[in-house]
């Protein structure tokens, strides 16, 4: 009777683990199905190429809502302002285009930069701001004044979109060496050649 049982339970568990190995490779099939469709191996890929800083300056919010939305063809691959040329031609590489030219031109990289300011006499000093902002460059404690700190800032307006007293806004710097983009790698010339 035992030997009967024995033979019986081997048979289910070898039935069980079939049917459990066959459900398996179809799951596994049909994720690398869905995988592929929706470009989740090339936005992770593109999103690796990125610096990673989630200012929102693309107008998405975070790097990885950027590369799903180059990865998809929602948007161009030259919106990424931190990054600048180098990572525009890293994603079209990846992309396999010719990288999108600008049409501001140079005048993207010598107007000064925006930054955001905050109006010291409504802040309340709730930190809602400081809490959102990728790059810590919002000081102050609660219940006081807040500051930011326009060497740290990208302008990427997270923190307007937070603040409950509107108190937040975003300015455009004055023009002075101090708030120029001087990290360019590559200027083009009139022929188009990089030096």
């Amino acid at each position: 009777m035992s030997q009967w049982l024995s033979a019986v339970d081997l048979h289910f568990i070898l039935g069980l683990a079939a049917v459990l190995l066959t459900i398996g490779f179809i799951l596994s099939l049909l994720s690398g199905k869905g995988k592929e469709e929706s470009g989740d191996d090339l936005s992770s890929r593109l999103n690796d190429t990125l610096p990673g800083v989630q200012c929102g300056q693309c107008g998405y919010p975070g790097c990885l809502n950027y590369a799903r939305a180059v990865a998809s063809g929602e948007a161009p691959c030259n919106k990424c302002i931190p990054g600048g040329p180098d990572t525009t031609l890293a994603l079209a590489q990846i992309l396999g285009i010719e990288p999108p030219q600008d049409e501001d031109g140079d005048e993207k990289y010598f107007t000064p930069r925006t930054v955001a300011f905050i109006h010291k006499r409504p802040c309340t000093g709730c930190s809602r701001c400081k809490k959102v902002c990728p790059v810590d460059a919002i000081k102050g404690a609660i219940k006081e004044a807040h500051e930011v700190l326009t060497e740290e800032c990208t302008g990427c307006g997270e923190c307007v979109k937070t603040c409950p007293e509107e108190c937040i806004e975003l300015i455009r710097m004055e023009p002075g060496p101090m708030n120029y983009n001087w990290e360019i790698e590559n200027v083009l010339t009139v022929t188009g050649a990089r030096h």
